[in-house]
């Protein structure tokens, strides 16, 4: 192996340490993994790491402020992702509980509707049976007495000028 190798293998252990103290911290393990295999087949076949340098001198080629936007950029949209996925999954979830309770209602109503009409007729035969007498009667309303007209009524015209 050339020199070029040995740095490449000892990036790879590098990246081994960064994995175990992901695994003991119980973060995400696909970075450092890719980077182990990417330093290992760099380590090993030389035009595969031709290839992987070409790509980092040219991205790390242009100027810095260039750089730093594609950086930033990437880092912006990377936190948006989960969030997008979250939402589109919260609205598919909703959606889907929505069309279970409507559903779930109609096969309610459906089942329990005979069921709440004979209940209701057994409580109606109950409450005639506790009645004091065949049906209770309507209370006659009384008749209403004309007003006197007085002038200290205030829906007499003579205070809408007042």
């Amino acid at each position: 192996m050339t020199r070029e190798g040995w740095v490449w293998f000892g990036m790879a252990v590098a990246a081994s340490a960064w994995a175990s103290a992901a695994a003991v911290a119980g973060t995400g393990l696909l970075i450092p993994t890719l980077v182990i295999g990417l330093c290992a087949i760099c380590a090993v076949d030389t035009p595969a790491r031709r290839r992987v340098i070409r790509v980092l001198e040219w991205t790390f080629s242009v100027p810095a402020w260039r750089s730093a936007l594609i950086v930033g950029g990437a880092l912006m949209l990377i936190q948006l992702v989960p969030v997008e996925l979250a939402l589109l999954m919260a609205g598919e979830v909703l959606a889907y509980v929505e069309a279970l309770a409507v559903m779930s209602f109609i096969a309610a109503n459906t089942r329990l509707g005979p069921w709440v009409q004979s209940i209701a007729a057994q409580s109606v035969e109950l409450v005639n049976s506790l009645r004091p007498g065949p049906v209770w009667r309507r209370r006659q309303p009384r008749p209403q007495h004309p007003k006197s007209a007085s002038s200290a009524d205030p829906d007499d015209p003579a205070w809408i000028f007042a």
